[in-house]
């Protein structure tokens, strides 16, 4: 049995509170939570989209949008052919980047071919007027499948790439046979063709030797980072890098046994950044930049389903190590399968009940934590007192925008909820005035960008 190496990571346990019903004390923040959605049938995928809703996966099949105001499912499409059994079924989904200008959304699910159960990676699109997803394209399939380990976790790359697990779907050879799909990532072109720059010419092949790979996520730093499943021991946090092997079966955890030392000198294994013993479950990872709520900014973080907790990391500048690991929200949402955020700094999960199974009734839902003291629509700041803030929110004719000397000469730009650029402006004074701006009633983006800094306010029209 291996066990976390101290003397690179500090694990604290995390002292929080529930002082009344549907809060929770962290640090120093306390933090509302509230149950958005419940008697969801599994879901497995949560992404906050550009027309500020949740999208959301459910294991046996339903693509729908989440109102985050009031909780309302729209469902854009109810696949018929998803084989959903055990931990398969509809499983991962990620949204087209550009997304105003191409509205693709791919997504990966389980079906059934003669007696076996196989994955297939699927692009749809979809309809802005009706808010339905429509069939396109069949990327990949035929990947061979089974009720567990079927990895499915989906991501886009800025240089427009999709990236997405396999499990090993219970075959310990197909991880290390490079003409498997399985227990890999693969890397396709959008379009579902083979990128040239691929390790293995033809072949979707990333990197291999991985078990169960269930977070992706690419960090500001570059470096994409991936937690994943172990057997009885030693569940993974690690880097992804091309065509490098992840040591599954012959390495668990890091390669220190010596059984393991050959295998990882000679097929160049990565070891992991952290891992865990006994097993927590890890699911999927996002990266928490936002003020709202100090205790998890510039972290991190980490859902687990076994372990029914949150995890933080801090890493070190370089992003290639962890320096410190926190727990939270221990046991008191049950399993924890997703997490998104949107750009008020609100974190949403996707809660799994107290086992993966979808017998009725559901006890898997959606809650929202936020920080009630923080105002999204003030002051927002970054490093280096890079500074914004709206006056006068809802728009009005007096609404104006107050930026700090770093943004002049930048630019400004307007999205709808769509993510449509409805105005688009050089930033040539501190103070910008808003009321001049004719825009429908609804929710908007400001983006300020400005060398390589970014920073987004929300402002509402009536």
């Amino acid at each position: 049995m291996k066990y976390l190496r101290l003397s690179l990571v500090l694990v604290l346990s995390a002292c929080q509170s529930v002082p009344s019903q549907g809060q929770i004390l962290l640090d120093q923040t306390t933090v509302d939570t509230t149950t958005l959605v419940s008697g969801i049938d599994i879901p497995w995928e949560i992404i906050w989209g550009p027309d500020n809703h949740i999208w959301m996966t459910e294991r046996y099949g339903r693509i729908s949008r989440i109102n985050p105001v009031n909780g309302q499912r729209q469902t854009l499409i109810t696949l018929t052919d998803v084989r959903a059994t055990g931990e398969s079924g509809l499983l991962g989904m990620v949204l087209h980047p550009h997304f105003a200008d191409t509205p693709w959304v791919f997504a990966a699910y389980t079906y059934t071919l003669g007696n076996g159960i196989y994955e297939r990676i699927v692009r749809f699109d979809y309809q802005v007027l009706t808010h339905t997803l429509t069939r396109a394209d069949t990327l990949l399939e035929a990947i061979p499948g089974n009720s567990t380990h079927n990895g499915c976790r989906m991501l886009i790359t800025p240089d427009g790439k999709l990236l997405f697990s396999t499990g090993d779907a219970q075959d310990q050879s197909s991880p290390q046979n490079r003409a498997s799909v399985n227990g890999k990532v693969l890397r396709l072109n959008l379009d579902g063709s083979i990128p040239d720059d691929n390790p293995d010419p033809g072949s979707p092949l990333w990197s291999l030797g991985h078990r169960n790979v269930q977070g992706l996520l690419q960090h500001p730093n570059g470096h994409i980072y991936l937690s994943e499943h172990g057997p009885n021991s030693d569940d993974e946090l690690s880097i992804l890098y091309k065509n490098r092997n992840y040591g599954w079966p012959n390495v668990l955890g890091p390669c220190d046994a010596q059984n393991e030392l050959f295998f990882c000198s000679t097929n160049q294994v990565v070891e992991p950044i952290a891992w865990w013993s006994p097993t927590i479950a890890p699911s999927d990872l996002i990266w928490y930049d936002h003020p709202a709520i100090p205790e998890f900014r510039n972290r991190l973080l980490l859902t687990t389903l076994k372990n029914k907790r949150l995890y933080s990391f801090e890493l070190s500048p370089s992003g290639d190590s962890v320096l410190s690991e926190r727990e939270w929200l221990n046991g008191v949402f049950g399993r924890i399968r997703d997490i998104c955020t949107d750009p008020d700094g609100h974190i949403y999960l996707a809660t799994n009940g107290e086992n993966w199974s979808n017998d009725a009734p559901f006890t898997h839902s959606i809650v929202k934590i936020s920080n009630p003291n923080y105002n999204p629509t003030g002051t927002a700041a970054l490093e280096k007192d890079i500074l914004a803030r709206l006056l006068g929110n809802p728009l009005d004719s007096s609404s104006q925008l107050e930026v700090g000397e770093y943004w002049l000469g930048g630019r400004l730009l307007v999205r709808d909820m769509l993510g449509r650029p409805v105005y688009e402006a050089r930033i040539e004074n501190r103070m910008t005035a808003l009321g001049q701006l004719k825009l429908a009633a609804g929710q908007y983006l400001i983006e300020l960008n400005k060398g390589g800094q970014s920073t987004q306010l929300r402002l509402v029209a009536r």
